[in-house]
């Protein structure tokens, strides 16, 4: 005969897993049928308590997690904080754009004006309609005037 079933044997046997040989040695082994009667009885041992012992109940309450609300609170405070901080540093490095004069916005926008709308598509063809830069600082005075006066409710 062989050696002695292992366990893993054994298990196969209680599954209804083995081989004729593995079964042929259980029926002429005294050791091995005497470990297949005792896992036979300890497994139904263990599927008996499983089946008949009631589940623990669950605990009720005492598990609450009280510091849940501290952490929301604290989180928020700190996400506040974060917002706060950044808002001061970015107001601090961000360079404020130096305000143009009336008469460089004037001049900015006739050159624009003149490479947009100039009939020839060469912006300097069309210098003789241009403004001169006083006529273009009136002008923008002008429309400035009548912005205000409408936004004041006023007639142009």
């Amino acid at each position: 005969m062989s050696a002695c079933l292992s366990d893993d044997a054994l298990t196969r046997v209680e599954a209804e897993l083995a081989s004729a040989a593995e079964l042929a040695h259980l029926a002429g082994c005294a050791a091995c049928a005497g470990r297949y009667r005792r896992q036979r009885q300890e497994l139904t041992l263990i599927t008996g308590v499983l089946r008949d012992t009631r589940e623990s109940p669950a605990r009720a309450g005492s598990g609450r997690r009280r510091w849940l609300p501290a952490a929301v609170g604290l989180s928020a405070a700190g996400v506040a904080l974060l917002v706060w901080a950044e808002v001061a540093v970015w107001r601090a490095v961000t360079p404020v754009p130096p305000t143009m004069q009336p008469h460089e916005v004037a001049a900015i926008l006739a050159d624009v004006s003149a490479s947009l709308f100039s009939v020839s598509g060469d912006p300097s063809a069309d210098e003789s309609r241009a403004l001169a830069p006083e006529d273009a600082r009136q002008s923008l005075e002008t429309m400035a005037q009548e912005i205000d006066g409408n936004l004041a409710g006023g007639q142009p």
